[in-house]
């Protein structure tokens, strides 16, 4: 019998107070949209944007797709790694999705201190502001001169004494797509197949808590907003990747995220979300190659926290396993405002990479079954900043209604970390809304006492404190 250890079962009510992460902001909507309310004054912090958070129901979006945008550095296959908990006779763990390596060529990331300003000779380098964003510093993200490399960069730009420092603007992302894991969707009722929905229990914790009201923030490649399982309750938000408000997942990946986070459930229709009454808000960090950046990151981060997300969900990554400077202010300016960070860990096998490894983040490893075994997916990365584990190997959920990546329409099985972050963002999503007193800190220590204690007895590195179990969470 698994070990749990609940020492907070017994504490009281202390208050019906909602420590919310902004609030919840659907945008007035145009003549073609429904169920929307007028939204408040954008804070003076977000970004200055159209709609900044409208409710979509299932009329298509206008916006045209913006041209993917193009990133320097190679692309590196992750490498096999030693599946050493696979029961005999299992089949061979392969994540859907692997993280990118490398930076964005011809960019930096530079962090100004706050209240400072560019001297004027460092301004007058040739580079170009690409974005630029306050969350206390100011982090500026330029293109440099051609021919400028990133060490001279560096050195000109640590000269003016405004400057913190200059970071490398990493590739977040997704590549590395195996078409023999998005199985055919072909066979009903899904809820059958979610062997993850039932390990974790999610069910039971669904009887207390669906999550009602509390808004999660999608980072990733969209989401279809049309999807008879999701429609009516996602968010607009924004794309940071192409810079416009289309928001739509032409990709696959953040529609499948989404799904395993909010799915409507008793529909009839398809899959059981975890927290199915929750409201999904799209913020597009990734575009339509499913390619993004530190700069993309950081701006998403920040909009979800200024704009009503009570839980981000990132289920993207980078094979960098350092911790990104920037990411890291993002992520503690998003605690602050009280938002739930929960992250993929990765899915190379190995270290846990950024944004993950951040001490501001609930990293999450996946785990695999095969008849009656459990045990931590091959593919899963690992190390000492896993939080909690999750089901991420062969898990249902809703893609695109029109061509994607998945190779998939309506609903496919895809595998990784990617699929096992939902889980724990939805879980968060039902304590916030069953405990509303809680803090951010609160609702991580419940996460991860509500547990099944596997491998290692206590905190490990392949589990963290254990798999979830969404019934003991939301008690």
């Amino acid at each position: 019998m698994p070990r749990t250890t609940l020492p907070w079962l017994s504490l009281a009510v202390a208050s019906s107070m909602l420590v919310a992460c902004g609030r919840q902001v659907p945008a007035a909507a145009p003549a073609t949209a429904v169920q929307v309310s007028q939204a408040p004054t954008a804070p003076k912090a977000a970004p200055v944007i159209e709609l900044p958070s409208m409710l979509l129901g299932t009329t298509p979006g206008s916006a045209a797709m913006a041209p993917a945008p193009t990133f320097g550095g190679p692309v590196t296959a992750p490498a096999p790694v030693a599946d050493d908990e696979r029961p005999a006779g299992a089949p061979q763990d392969t994540a859907d999705f692997s993280a990118l390596s490398g930076i964005v060529a011809g960019q930096v990331i530079v962090q100004v201190r706050q209240g400072a300003t560019l001297g004027r000779g460092i301004q007058s380098f040739g580079t170009r502001k690409l974005a630029s964003l306050s969350i206390g510093d100011t982090f500026q993200t330029l293109e440099l001169p051609a021919g400028m490399s990133f060490a001279q960069a560096q050195q000109r730009y640590l000269a003016d004494p405004a400057v913190v420092a200059v970071l490398p603007n990493r590739q977040y992302g997704l590549s590395g797509m195996y078409d023999s894991v998005a199985d055919d969707a072909s066979t009903d009722p899904y809820l059958d197949d979610q062997w993850g929905y039932k390990q974790i229990k999610a069910a039971d914790g669904a009887a207390r808590s669906q999550g009602d009201g509390i808004t999660v923030a999608v980072l990733d490649t969209g989401i279809d907003y049309n999807h008879p399982d999701l429609a009516g309750r996602v968010l607009m938000g924004w794309n940071f990747a192409d810079k416009n408000k289309d928001i739509m997942d032409r990709f696959g990946h953040g529609t499948h995220v989404a799904g395993i986070i909010g799915a409507a459930a008793r529909n009839g229709v398809g899959i059981a979300g975890i927290a199915p009454k929750t409201y999904l808000m799209a913020i597009k960090v990734l575009g339509d190659n499913g390619q993004g950046s530190t700069s993309t990151v950081l701006e998403g981060i920040k909009y979800a926290a200024d704009y009503g997300a009570k839980v981000i969900n990132m289920s993207l990554g980078s094979a960098d396993t350092s911790i990104d400077a920037a990411l890291g202010s993002a992520i503690a300016y998003a605690r602050a405002k009280g938002c739930v960070v929960v992250c993929a860990a990765g899915n190379n096998g190995g270290e846990v990479g950024s944004p993950a490894n951040d001490p501001g983040a609930i990293a999450v490893s996946s785990t695999s079954k095969f008849l009656f075994w459990e045990y931590l997916s091959g593919f899963s990365n690992r190390g000492a900043k896993v939080s909690v584990a999750a089901p991420g190997n062969g898990i249902w959920s809703t893609v695109p209604l029109t061509s994607n990546k998945t190779g998939k329409t309506g609903y496919a099985k895809l595998s990784g970390t990617s699929m096992a972050c939902p889980m724990v963002a939805g879980e968060a999503a039902l304590i916030a809304h069953r405990h509303p007193e809680f803090s951010v800190d609160a609702i991580q220590a419940r996460i991860e006492q509500a547990v099944d204690d596997k491998g290692s007895k206590g905190r490990d590195s392949k589990y963290g404190f254990g798999r979830i179990r969404v019934d003991l969470a939301t008690q």
